[in-house]
């Protein structure tokens, strides 16, 4: 079986209460230290970085505050934090090639399938791909993975079919429920888009092959590449488009 290899190209364009609270709050210094007791006396544990989020565990003194950072504890100074305008969505910290758990969708493989849609991330974003199905009604995501900056990642074993994407750019993903319904978002830099042209991932009929006195059927197998910037279709150079989307469309 013979395998069709197009390689892509993809254009980005690109309060003060003591007591126990689980508020978020955002570092504004350049640099803020984590020690393990409420006093400069106290050694370091950590040192955090300028935008970094805290969950305030608990408002210890008006001065010295218990703070979740990561899932590791300490104490932080209270003045070097500001209320985080966010607060209540859920920093979502995924690994490369994971479907957010918050996405409603069931991934759909076929194992028989060795192709793939191979994903290459610049530097300076994050992002979501959604692998939409054409349908005769209605299209359907059957895949949708998160990829890190500067990652690659291949989506594998793609059902046959033709396909568009769906991507979102940007960075500090987080989700938040609303009457038991899951919301996600790109809080930093966020920009969706939608693919204008399809993907076929259709096997591509090819002479027969005869290996001694047998004669086997021959099949050519698409798969492709995503890249940032620019998407570009080896065999006849043509630019893949985009669209720009809005969120609401995204998570359709």
């Amino acid at each position: 079986m013979k395998k069709t290899f197009l390689t892509l190209l993809f254009c980005v364009t690109i309060l003060f209460a003591i007591g126990q609270t689980s508020e978020q709050y955002i570092v504004t210094s350049q640099t803020l230290n984590v020690r393990n007791g409420a006093g400069k006396q106290y050694e370091i544990i950590a040192t955090l970085s300028q935008g970094d989020i805290v969950s305030v565990i608990e408002k210890t003194t008006n001065d010295w505050w218990n703070v979740d950072f990561n899932g590791d504890k300490g104490f932080v100074f209270s003045s070097l934090l500001k209320p985080d305008p966010y607060s209540g969505w859920e920093v979502k910290n995924y690994e490369s090639g994971v479907t957010p758990e918050c996405e409603n969708v069931t991934p759909q493989y076929d194992i028989n399938l060795d192709n793939f849609l191979r994903i290459n991330v610049g530097s300076g974003t994050d992002v979501v791909v959604k692998l939409m199905k054409k349908g005769l009604y209605d299209d359907e995501c059957i895949r949708i993975v998160y990829i890190r900056s500067t990652d690659t990642f291949e989506i594998k074993n793609i059902p046959e079919g033709r396909y568009y994407l769906k991507i979102a750019y940007g960075s500090d993903y987080r989700q938040k429920i609303v009457d038991n319904q899951c919301y996600v978002k790109f809080m930093n830099n966020a920009q969706y888009e939608k693919g204008s042209e399809i993907l076929d991932f259709n096997k591509v009929k090819q002479p027969n092959q005869r290996i001694g006195n047998e004669i086997y059927e021959n099949w050519s197998v698409p798969s492709f590449e995503l890249l940032l910037d620019v998407i570009v279709n080896k065999g006849n150079n043509s630019t893949f488009k985009t669209n720009d989307i809005s969120e609401a469309e995204f998570n359709k």
